[in-house]
């Protein structure tokens, strides 16, 4: 009986040597994953690491590392021309979209961007939308949306509130700028706008819940991270995704999460 042949192992460069990127590295081989560089703070003063040389056959780049940084390891990735998952969240803002998207089209590069990329939440913001339709216009009900994260997490409220916010006000078609950051610090809660209030609390890996209220219901969606395994199996999945299209492009993990589930379905088939 002959041995079933394998497919070689992707080569993954890695952004981000934190609890995320250790978490990454680790389960890379499991999903067919070989990491050939890991850059870090001591490594990546400013994007300094991130060269033609270190990145010579890397076929796709995963980043997990600051607001702050984001913009110029994507810059810098793009012109290698590797394509880049980028699950650092708080850098993409209505400024500087713009900039990315032109930035996509000028390298003729793939970029996929996810606030969360536990595949879990991005069905769970499949319910928030739905959620949305349902009752976001309907009299006399009212929302909040809650998030709980660790004390290291650098941004708040979370890119995953925010998107959840957004997810919800579009399927009741309102603006998704319609949301405010917790509540007032005197008078009365702005009921016009769905409320986003963040806390940070030991080491939460992650919780957001919706919650819809009326005189007479109490509605609320909750989604809980067990462990970080779901984040990073996720991104892998993402970047498998990524590296498979021909056609360049800004994706949105939300857009495109179906595909990826549709696709692993196929090969665990």
């Amino acid at each position: 009986m002959s041995a079933v042949s394998l497919p070689p192992a992707r080569k993954l460069a890695l952004i981000g040597d934190g609890r995320m990127g250790t978490r990454l590295s680790e389960l890379a081989p499991s999903h067919g994953f070989e990491t050939v560089l890991q850059l870090g703070e001591a490594n990546n003063a400013r994007g300094a690491g991130i060269t033609a040389e270190n990145f010579a056959g890397a076929e796709v780049a995963i980043d997990f590392t600051h607001p702050a940084s984001a913009v110029t390891h994507i810059r810098r990735t793009l012109e290698l021309g590797v394509p880049i998952v980028v699950g650092t969240t708080g850098w993409l803002t209505e400024s500087n979209k713009a900039e990315i998207e032109a930035l996509v089209l000028q390298f003729d590069g793939r970029l996929l961007y996810g606030s969360n990329f536990s595949l879990g939440v991005q069905l769970f913001m499949k319910l928030a939308r739905e959620a949305g339709r349902l009752l976001g216009n309907a009299p006399g009900f009212d929302a909040a949306l809650h998030e709980v994260h660790h004390t290291g997490k650098a941004d708040a409220p979370s890119g995953t509130a925010i998107t959840l916010a957004q997810q919800y006000l579009s399927g009741a078609g309102r603006s998704t700028a319609a949301h405010s950051y917790g509540i007032p610090e005197r008078g009365l809660a702005d009921t016009a706008k769905l409320r986003v209030s963040a806390q940070r609390l030991g080491g939460v890996f992650g919780e957001h819940s919706l919650r819809i209220n009326s005189e007479w219901d109490d509605i609320e969606l909750t989604h809980r991270a067990r462990n970080r395994d779901g984040f990073a199996a996720g991104a892998l999945r993402a970047a498998a995704w990524l590296a498979d299209q021909q056609q360049p492009g800004f994706f949105l993990i939300e857009d495109v999460v179906e595909e990826i589930l549709g696709g692993s379905q196929q090969k665990n088939g």
